[in-house]
């Protein structure tokens, strides 16, 4: 049985880097937060490429290659709808409660990043077995 007063967790691994993944994310962690839970995020290679504080915070990345007519008409109707961007929607759950974001050590290296190069909303560079330490006991785990 659970202590009813320790949070559930939830761990996610961001890999992705597109509209039609970052919102659905950003929106995950925002309802998990909502719902009490401490949710830890592991960005690693698009998902960490995401969240260089060179992208523009407010924009919307393209949709996933592939998506043809589709995927461009989301993209007009994320602007057109004034949608929020997925590092507003992300921003407020880190307000909200518990959001832990962490860059992956290995894909820092791969993409030549420093910790100065990333988004506020990153907390700490940490390597996969810290990540999978911090979220041994999950309640839910994702990869998106």
């Amino acid at each position: 049985m659970s202590d009813p007063a320790t949070p559930p967790t939830m761990a996610i691994v961001l890999a992705a880097g597109t509209s039609d993944r970052l919102l659905p994310f950003a929106t995950l962690v925002s309802g998990a937060v909502a719902m009490g839970y401490e949710v830890h995020v592991f960005a690693s290679y698009w998902g960490l490429d995401a969240l260089r504080r060179s992208r523009p915070a407010e924009a919307h990345p393209p949709v996933s290659p592939g998506h043809g007519a589709e995927g461009a008409a989301l993209e007009r109707t994320l602007v057109d709808r004034h949608v929020p961007g997925w590092r507003q929607i992300l921003g407020a759950a880190k307000r909200v409660g518990p959001v832990h974001v962490y860059a992956c050590s290995q894909s820092m290296d791969v993409l030549g990043l420093r910790r100065e190069h990333l988004d506020d909303l990153v907390d700490e560079v940490v390597g996969i077995a810290t990540f999978v330490d911090r979220t041994r006991g999950a309640s839910a785990t994702y990869f998106v």
